[in-house]
């Protein structure tokens, strides 16, 4: 029994300050992204694949003992081992995790772009606040933040000062019917060579 329950605290050490971490993900990372995201963000990922590997050694071992805790503790053997899934159904590189999101601003307008290490994704929230995250190697990325306002097809941003934000950002975008965000003023020559670079907002899903 007090080897079941020391399973247990290490279980609930490990994964706890993990799952608070990704849950409220999005926030730790633009309070580093007010730092330095360049020197934050790495730090946020390493400590996330150590705490990622350290489950898994952990998982490993509850698993290779399962089946003599199970005989002398029942159902209660299980706990450790739920906890350990559980954090790994909701870890930092599970399309599955649960976010902060539900505590924020409901998203008005969102918009991708194709990157090299995936999708650029700009959020535009009823608050008027935006977010912009472009992705990079081993899960890091790069962070924009400021805010919006609309009018039509028309949309006006202006951008927080950061340390290392990206530089000739565009403050104001036309839509397009395609639904591809272009700068103001861009002539036809320029739009079809760098027309790929732009963000676009996805068509509405017909509802049935």
């Amino acid at each position: 029994m007090e080897q079941h329950q020391k399973e247990i605290r290490h279980a609930l050490l490990v994964c706890v300050p993990y799952l608070l971490t990704v849950f409220f993900l999005d926030d730790i990372d633009k309070f580093f992204y007010t730092i330095h995201s360049r020197l934050g963000n790495p730090m946020l990922v390493l400590y996330m694949f150590i705490a990622t590997i350290m489950i898994l050694i952990l998982l490993m071992h509850v698993l290779v003992e399962i089946r003599e805790s199970y005989r002398t503790l029942g159902l209660k053997a299980l706990l450790p081992l739920g906890i350990y899934l559980f954090a790994l159904i909701n870890s930092f590189w599970s399309p599955l995790r649960v976010s902060g999101e539900i505590f924020k601003s409901q998203i008005v307008y969102k918009a991708f772009r194709k990157e090299r290490y995936g999708h650029a994704q700009m959020r535009m929230r009823k608050d008027g606040s935006i977010d912009i995250r472009y992705p990079g190697p081993f899960g890091m990325s790069d962070w924009e933040y400021g805010h919006w306002s609309g009018r039509g097809d028309t949309f006006y941003l202006s951008y927080e000062p950061g340390m290392d934000t990206l530089v000739n950002k565009p403050d104001t975008l036309l839509k397009t019917e395609t639904g591809l965000l272009i700068p103001a003023g861009i002539p036809a020559d320029t739009l079809a060579i760098y027309k790929d670079r732009f963000f676009m907002i996805p068509p509405a899903k017909a509802k049935h």
